[in-house]
């Protein structure tokens, strides 16, 4: 049997696609046990709405899922909004019913129960910062935090090279991201370095909705809502994109390395969180110390056979 790891999915699900690819891949993993989910960033019921509904349609609706932060640490209006959130998954009108529990509330609770629990954050770090600001004492509660975020080395993708402001994550609430990167928990980073690297191909998409049933069909419509929005975001910045590419795996990604780290080349880095010119920034060290703390830290990802693992695990997933 495959050691299962306990999870809460922190996530900002409904704006980028790959949320929902994330869940799909949890939902997916028999490594994987997934205890909750929380949201944050904005209108987090709704977030917490599409979340309850892509389970449902995959016939886990025992899942519980949580609206957390709508709102970063650190003030202003630095979370994203498209407008497209819930398309191809929400009926008009619908509003699954979710927990009453608050996310970060709930964070704090299941910490407190359960014993070598995990965080996986594909979000913002609102919430985790926030929990750790009501119960400094959770940092020890946490076995390991995975952050889908950083920016470590060279960001780059279709001829471009892109500052530290790319890692939307931890860069949309610098102050949570450093509160949460210095409260000493065992921290596993995967960067956007890295997930720039991994992408769903439109024929990867194809074969996952061909695969059938409502929980492949909603992300199929989900990844078609987004990709031309994804085109748009990148060529704006400069970068070109391949037509096959229907959306970056940035979180599967991450999710992933909880079960299998083999996908990307790993390194222990001396990590120092910090913001440079109001910008969060994730500064390789020499060494740890002086606010330098040391984490896993991916540097390189086999793309081919981690989006070979992410296809035939959503297509072949029992529903």
């Amino acid at each position: 049997m495959p050691v299962r790891h306990r999870i809460v999915l922190d996530t900002d699900m409904g704006s980028d696609v790959d949320d929902a690819l994330c869940l799909a891949l949890a939902l997916a993993s028999p490594q994987i046990e997934l205890l909750a989910i929380t949201h944050v960033s904005r209108d987090t019921r709704l977030r917490a709405r599409i979340s309850k509904r892509l389970l449902e349609l995959a016939g886990r609706p025992d899942v519980p899922v949580h609206a957390g932060r709508e709102a970063p640490l650190s003030g202003g209006d630095t979370f994203v909004w498209f407008g497209h959130e819930g398309d191809g998954i929400l009926e008009p009108g619908a509003a699954p019913e979710i927990e009453a529990e608050d996310g970060v509330e709930a964070l704090c609770r299941l910490l407190h129960s359960h014993d070598g629990l995990e965080v996986v954050a594909v979000g913002p770090l609102t919430n985790v910062a926030a929990a750790l600001e009501e119960d400094p004492g959770l940092a020890q509660r946490i076995a390991r935090l995975t952050v889908m975020g950083g920016h470590i080395r060279r960001a780059a993708h279709g001829g471009c090279e892109f500052p530290p402001g790319v890692d939307y994550n931890l860069c949309s609430d610098p102050e949570a991201s450093v509160r949460v990167l210095r409260a000493g928990i065992p921290t596993r980073l995967v960067p956007v370095d890295v997930t720039l690297q991994v992408w769903l191909r439109q024929r990867d998409l194809q074969r996952i909705e061909a695969a059938g049933g409502p929980f492949r069909s909603a992300l199929a419509r989900a990844v078609r809502s987004w990709t031309p929005m994804m085109h748009g975001i990148y060529s704006g910045a400069g970068a070109s994109m391949d037509t096959e590419n229907a959306a970056f795996l940035h979180d599967p990604l991450a999710l992933a390395c909880v079960y299998d780290e083999s996908f990307c080349t790993f390194e222990d880095l001396a990590i120092e969180p910090a913001i440079e010119d109001g910008v969060f920034r994730t500064l390789e060290r020499a060494h740890p110390g002086a606010g330098a703390f040391s984490m896993r830290c991916a540097t390189a990802v086999d793309a081919e056979r981690f989006r070979a693992h992410f296809v035939d695990r959503v297509a072949q997933m029992k529903l």
